[in-house]
């Protein structure tokens, strides 16, 4: 490995002859499979021997605590400024907890959660049995440790939880001014844990019985900026650098199909057929995909994206982070930069996430005379029950409706229950074609 960093014979033979040298070089190693440049990794290994020098390695047990006080040993012994002894300390222990814990010589304190063995049987049951994706599952964990976590504090034990204890739970989170659509996912997750906490006779018999926060069906209106608005985002982030060339083709492949965060953090290099121009958006939500015709600014983007600014690593995924260690962009990651270019607009909105271009996407398709079926396939719904909510804002339609006379409607009411025809199966790639390119007019 020190062959391979280092070229003067000098600074070879001071990395292999300082101690622990076996150890930094299967650290470095490990360094180098998750992508790191040579050029790093040889500022890693200048770092390894301060870190060789001022902790014994041969030790087990080391804590976090002696690790930040070796730390500041080795700052106060260097000559550098204070922004780089900053730096130079966080990349010391970072580093140095690295190293510890691939040998497991690090002694690291594990919180303990109340009810572990519990919730982690529960997820069990929730993962194989019913088939949940991770992203839910994790959000059980939440409100389901949160919950458990409460019941400890007050040292109320699980077996003798009643309802007023509930009750009082659920005052204690509405003092955080969630909304309602908010305590109602707590409240429908907390309430299959008790069903099945019931099933196991971990607590008392009728404690699913949970009542949440009524949600009027299509109460809400969709949340997404103005289409005018999604063309300046587009043009804002329409520059030179590889953090704008990758934004822009993000925010150009959600303004235009649609899609939804993960499904374009998760784009693979093989769901794109640049022959016969066509793109894969794999839809985890209905564990299935769908094919697009791919159109070609969004091609241009990504192609770009590809040659000019990806980093040269094995990841399948189209779209990863710009510094090393090279990973998949993380949904709060993405969130938080679409939230910020959005807000430099200068634009009050009820969201700000990826989400409110997806709404921007299909209220614009509604407006250019769409319809909600057609919605409904480019959205990649299953049915058009979610499509719905777009309607209220179809001023056209909506318009046409107030206009009709109230003679003759009981008739046309029922003439038109008679010629229904049930829902036909997802849309063609030429149908796609069609709206894929009406959602394009104007962004360019």
């Amino acid at each position: 490995m020190f062959q391979q960093l280092f070229t003067a014979p000098v600074a070879i033979v001071r990395h292999q002859s300082f101690p622990f040298a076996a150890e930094r070089q299967l650290y470095l190693n490990h360094l180098m499979d998750e992508g790191r440049s040579r050029k790093t990794l040889r500022n890693i290994a200048q770092l390894l021997i301060a870190v060789a020098e001022y902790i014994r390695l041969n030790r087990s047990g080391i804590s976090l605590g002696e690790i930040e006080a070796s730390a500041e040993a080795w700052a106060g012994s260097t000559h550098r400024s204070a922004t780089c002894l900053h730096v130079g300390k966080r990349q010391f222990v970072y580093h140095a907890t690295g190293l510890l814990r691939l040998f497991g010589r690090l002694r690291e304190s594990r919180r303990e959660v109340p009810y572990a063995a519990q919730i982690d049987v529960f997820l069990d049951f929730q993962r194989h049995e019913r088939c949940l994706a991770p992203s839910t599952l994790h959000h059980y964990e939440l409100c389901v440790g949160e919950f458990l976590a409460w019941l400890d504090r007050k040292g109320k034990p699980l077996e003798e939880v009643t309802l007023e204890d509930i009750s009082g739970y659920f005052e204690a989170l509405a003092q955080r001014k969630l909304k309602r659509t908010s305590i109602a996912l707590h409240v429908a997750k907390l309430r299959n844990f008790l069903r099945y906490a019931e099933s196991k006779h971990w607590c008392r018999a009728g404690l699913a019985t949970l009542d949440a926060p009524r949600i009027y069906r299509l109460e809400s209106l969709p949340r997404g900026p103005a289409w005018s608005d999604v063309q300046r985002l587009l043009a804002a982030c329409a520059g030179n650098t590889p953090s704008e060339i990758r934004d822009h083709a993000m925010l150009l492949i959600i303004a235009v199909y649609g899609v939804r965060s993960g499904e374009a953090r998760h784009l693979r290099l093989e769901d794109i057929d640049w022959e016969r121009e066509i793109i894969c958006i794999r839809r985890p939500k209905q564990r299935k995909s769908q094919h697009y015709p791919l159109v070609r600014e969004v091609g241009a983007a990504i192609l770009r994206y590809l040659r000019e600014v990806r980093p040269k690593c094995t990841l399948r995924e189209i779209f990863i982070t710009s510094v090393q260690p090279y990973r998949t962009l993380t949904a709060a990651g993405f969130g938080t930069m679409v939230r910020k270019r959005l807000q430099r607009l200068g634009l009050v909105l009820p969201c700000y996430g990826p989400h409110a271009l997806r709404h921007s996407c299909a209220t614009h398709l509604l407006a250019e005379g769409v319809s909600l079926k057609e919605i409904a396939d480019h959205l990649g719904h299953v049915s058009l029950a979610a499509t719905q909510m777009y309607a209220k804002v179809d001023l056209l339609a909506l318009r046409a409706v107030g206009d009709l006379p109230l003679t003759g409607l009981v008739m046309f009411a029922v003439n038109s229950e008679r010629a229904a025809t049930p829902i036909q199966v997802r849309g063609s790639i030429e149908a796609l074609r069609g709206v894929a390119a009406i959602s394009l007019g104007g962004l360019l």
